[in-house]
């Protein structure tokens, strides 16, 4: 994935969060999150 994809995949499951507050997924979206926050920090660095 591109910097501009994972951003894009960032923006998109932050959204889902907000529409989304008592889904029974939401630990599993949240940890993707955080998977993609932390690949994103580890591109910027390389």
């Amino acid at each position: 994935m591109t910097i501009s994809q994972i951003e894009a995949k960032i923006q998109e499951l932050e959204s889902w969060l907000i529409d989304n507050p008592h889904n029974p997924q939401r630990g599993l979206i949240e940890s993707d999150l955080k998977k993609l926050k932390t690949h994103l920090e580890q591109k910027d660095y390389e």
